[in-house]
């Protein structure tokens, strides 16, 4: 596709995201790009978008001020008769010094199977090399076909599959028939560590790695998590199952997070299947989880489970847990 130019300023092509007006245009062209599907965290961005364009040039000194914000701003848009209507961005959201995440790839309806895609998520793999990238990798809906097909042909491969559940407060609370679980004492910290690098799905562990430090705390982290949840409304209750015979070791467990008070946020669940104990204890984990819920305030509870928990996921689905989306994770040595 030509590219024109009028002075110094590109009509139509490809150019780098420029924070000071294409603002507005990006969060129009989000929104009708990812609209329907935008979860709770999506459409708070989409919002700081929208507060961000009326900025102006003000964004230069905040992006120079605050790394998080320089972020949002790394990445490039495609612009059509001097409209933006494609985009992508490219940047280091966990941290990791080599690699790259791709996101936010969106081309107008109308400007669709024109190439404009592949030549965004290129130009983004190229600027990952040349800071020294060693691994880029995106996200996508398994039900777009289209764009898996795309990142497949742009060498991508899959890594990992995560499926992402939400349940409703019901009118009316659910009980399970199960007595209810057990706290994880402070001292199983350790199994509950063994447990998660056991269990832990290939795309997560792959990305975020598994640290000691999140599941292993003393009594004294412990007194403090307690008095700081009393200033965010958020509490976190831990729960297991040891193996029968052997109480040292976890064949499950599970972590809420859930919000209370003035904290109208969502809970947040997390758990784990030990892989010999797949298939086993799913259902009555389910039933705990939504005995745990019957007692915490009325909000919504978000869960994503890789695909080897497709038990777990079957399970919570049987107590009113539904599919949101199916994300892939794929990715790409540079």
């Amino acid at each position: 596709m030509a590219v024109r130019l009028i002075g110094s300023e590109i009509q139509s092509g490809i150019r780098p995201l420029n924070p000071a007006r294409d603002l507005g245009q990006l969060a129009d062209l989000i929104e009708n790009a990812f609209g329907a599907e935008l979860t709770e965290g999506g459409q708070r961005i989409l919002r700081e978008i929208r507060i961000l364009s009326w900025l102006g040039p003000l964004n230069y000194v905040l992006a120079a001020s605050e790394p998080e914000t320089d972020s949002m701003f790394t990445g490039y848009v495609w612009v059509a008769d001097g409209q933006v209507v494609g985009n992508v961005t490219v940047n280091r959201p966990t941290g990791h010094k080599y690699r790259w995440q791709i996101s936010n790839v969106a081309v107008m309806d109308r400007c669709q199977r024109q190439g404009i895609g592949r030549q965004l998520v290129e130009t983004a793999v190229e600027y990952a090399k040349s800071h020294n990238g060693q691994t880029a990798y995106l996200f996508v809906r398994d039900d777009n076909p289209h764009a898996i097909q795309l990142y497949h042909s742009l060498g991508f491969t899959e890594v990992d599959s995560t499926t992402e559940l939400k349940r409703r407060p019901p009118p009316q609370p659910r009980v399970g028939s199960l007595p209810d679980p057990n706290p994880l004492p402070v001292a199983q910290g350790e199994a509950l560590y063994r447990l998660v690098r056991a269990a832990e799905g290939a795309g997560r562990r792959w990305l975020y790695g598994i640290r000691r430090s999140q599941y292993v705390t003393s009594a004294e982290q412990q007194f403090g998590r307690s008095l700081e949840s009393l200033f965010t409304g958020e509490a976190e209750y831990r729960w297991g199952y040891p193996w029968e015979g052997d109480s040292r070791e976890l064949q499950a467990a599970a972590i809420l997070k859930h919000t209370r008070l003035w904290n109208r946020g969502p809970h947040r669940l997390q758990l784990w299947v030990h892989p010999n104990a797949r298939g086993q204890v799913e259902p009555a984990l389910a039933q705990d989880v939504v005995r745990i819920l019957s007692g915490k305030a009325s909000r919504p509870t978000y869960v994503a489970l890789p695909d080897c928990e497709q038990a777990a996921i079957d399970a919570l689905m049987d107590v009113g847990f539904a599919k949101v989306r199916t994300l892939k994770l794929m990715r790409r040595d540079l």
